[in-house]
This record gives structure tokens, sequence and C-alpha cells, in this order.
């Protein structure tokens, strides 16, 4: 369990799960997908229709370089949370998000793009009986990350990873090699995350150069892993449960 002294190193959680939501659905959806049916319309004498105009797609003519506006203004429609506008500010929203999935499945945590995302309060542990744990008020500081991420409206996900698709695919082509599916990308990303157990009580802990737990199932997660575990059992079962709600739900 890595010390709290890089901002960059606590706070990954939000950005990806957002986003993972949102992916997961996308996966699912794209895979899932069947044609709809159009049912057949008999002749008749009505009337030529009157001329509609079609909607014009919200991403039409955004390109990668210019879609934080319309970015931001999609995804806060997904959670009420005052939070998310404070967190959309940042820029490269598209970018940022799929190289933190790229970071996440590869069990490493995305520090220089959720840097803004840090708990102001640092990592403090206590002693119980011989041991020394993680104090549980430090997994307060996570409550209103995992708050925002119960918040998130998984249908509205669904729609806005559908748009996101052409960007997204540009975005990986940018920096993945042409042989990594972004798809299995984030099945794997998704999969670490729910592989995270949920711990009732804190795990022992022992000071090296920093604070390790002393279980070595526990250290031998990717540090993605551990971070998330490091946010305490009822925020973990939190971000955990939307996982899973978007998963029922397609």
């Amino acid at each position: 369990m890595p010390e709290d002294r890089s901002a960059f190193r606590t706070a990954f959680v939000v950005v990806i799960i957002v986003a993972v939501v949102a992916a997961i659905a996308w996966i699912l959806l794209r895979e899932g997908a069947k044609p709809e049916s159009v049912a057949a319309l008999e002749p008749t004498a009505a009337p030529s229709p009157v001329p509609t105009a079609t909607p014009i797609p919200r991403l039409a003519g955004v390109t990668l370089a210019t879609s934080d506006a319309v970015v931001r203004e999609m995804v806060a429609q997904l959670s009420s949370r005052p939070e998310v506008a404070k967190w959309l500010a940042n820029e490269d929203l598209v970018r940022r998000f799929v190289s933190t999935v790229a970071n996440v499945s590869d069990g490493r945590i995305p520090r220089s793009q959720l840097e803004f995302l840090a708990p102001k309060k640092g990592f403090t542990v206590i002693q119980r009986g011989a041991e020394t744990v993680p104090d549980p008020a430090s997994y307060r500081r996570y409550d209103r990350i995992a708050g925002v991420v119960g918040s998130v409206d998984a249908a509205g996900a669904v729609a806005l990873l559908q748009e996101l698709d052409p960007l997204i695919r540009e975005s990986w082509g940018e920096i993945a090699p042409p042989d990594r599916d972004f798809r299995a990308t984030l099945r794997e990303a998704i999969d670490s995350l729910l592989a995270v157990p949920v711990l009732e009580q804190p795990p022992a802990l022992e000071q090296k150069v920093m604070w390790t737990y002393t279980d070595p199932h526990l250290e031998g997660l990717t540090p993605a892993q551990r971070q998330l575990l490091r946010m305490g059992p009822d925020n973990v079962r939190t971000i955990q449960a939307k996982l899973r709600e978007i998963r029922a739900l397609l």
C-alpha cells in the first residue's frame, strides 16, 4: 500500500468508473446488438409526409482536439452531483479516458491523467493490538468519489459511449499497438476492479520504505487494485455494485 506522497496516486477511481461503467455497456451493446425489426407498411393513399429535418448528432464535425466542450456537456448529464462539473474542467477528456483504461488494464495507476482527484488529507494508521492497520477514518477521504460513482445514470452512460465511439477509437489508435483491441482492454480493466476483495476489517500493515500489506495476497495485487482497496469496504462495494448494475441491466 503506497503512502499518499503524490497527489495523483490516490484518486484514479472516479474517472475510471464513470468511463468504465459506460464502457461496459458500450461493449455489451456493440457485441449483442441486433438489427431492429421494421414493421411492413400496407400501401395506402395517405398524403406524402412533410419532410422534416434530420437531427444533427452532437459530435458532427467534432474532432479529438475540439471535443472537450461537447464531452463535458454529455458526461455532466450522467450525474446530478456538483463535483462532476469541477472534475470535467480538465482537458483532453477522451484521451484521458482511453489512457486511463489502458493503464488500469495493465495494473498501473494513471498518475498524470488523474492527479486532480487527490484527497486533501493524508493516509494514517492506528494500532490494533500488536498490529498496525489503516485508520478507518482514512477511508472517508474517498466517500465523495464513491458517491459520484454511485450516482451515475447507467442508461445515459450507454448512450454516451455509443456517441463517443469514433473519438475513442481514434484516440486508442494513437497509443495502442495494432494487435491490441480496445474492447478486450476494457474487459481486463473491468475484471481487475471487480476482483478487488471487500475487507470488512482493516488489514495488517508493515512499514518498509512505505506501508505495505503483511498479507502477500493483498500486496500481490496490482497498484491499481490496491488503490481501489484502500478506499475501504463501503466504497469498494459502491463502486463494484455500479459495475455489476450495468452488467445486469444489459
